[in-house]
């Protein structure tokens, strides 16, 4: 039995449609299909959503595979308790910052060594140019969850209820200044009060992954 027949067999004893599972995993319902059937396969971070809406451990979405797909999946799943998976955020919708999983684009493996055990993380897309020094349009940073950053660190803010924002901070008593690093010159470094302005810190850059053309 191969995988497709597996997530098709999970999903009709939890009487779900290929439609309702596309929903969840946020794909089209021909790429449901196109899994049941074994014409393709789900990435990692399908299957571990799928597993955790079929409330099954990862490995029986896998087992009884064939002597290829086997090599090529349980190859991931075999250092699976090396790997964490965090949530991959396109932004951070304006407001109160919401990290429910609906906003989660995707989740990406990231070994237990790089992060602590004790912490929440989560990554975010970055938009725009104005810390292309550090990181370019596009990368991905993986972030600390935080409400406290020291002076020179980067983090992510929230200023007044807008989209999150990545810069480096400086605070000083009832003030925060958020500072770009970019080679555009129109980007230029801002300051706020904390409780005028509502800023609020929402994590600390730990690293990042850079994307090149």
């Amino acid at each position: 039995m191969h995988i497709g027949e597996r997530i098709k067999k999970f999903r009709k004893e939890r009487r779900m449609t290929q439609e309702e599972l596309a929903r969840i995993l946020k794909v089209a319902p021909t790429s449901v299909s196109a899994w049941e059937s074994g014409r393709n396969k789900p990435l990692m971070d399908k299957l571990s959503l799928m597993a955790t809406c079929f409330n099954i451990p990862l490995s029986e979405l896998i087992e009884d595979s064939s002597s290829k797909e086997t090599d090529e999946v349980s190859f991931e799943f075999s250092n699976e308790n090396k790997v964490r998976l965090i949530g991959v955020y396109g932004n951070i919708p304006a407001g109160e910052p919401n990290f429910a999983q609906e906003y989660i684009e995707a989740y990406m493996p990231t070994l237990h060594s790089m992060v602590d055990k004790n912490k929440e993380y989560f990554y975010l897309k970055v938009n725009g140019n104005s810390m292309n020094k550090e990181f370019s349009d596009g990368s991905l940073i993986l972030v600390e969850k935080t409400n406290y950053l020291e002076n020179g660190k980067i983090g992510v803010v929230l200023v007044n209820g807008y989209d999150a924002t990545v810069k480096k901070v400086n605070i000083d008593k009832d003030n925060i200044t958020l500072i770009p690093s970019s080679t555009d010159p129109f980007y230029e470094e801002k300051t706020y009060n904390i409780e005028k302005d509502h800023v609020r810190i929402l994590g600390k850059v730990v690293q990042a992954i850079k994307m090149y053309d």
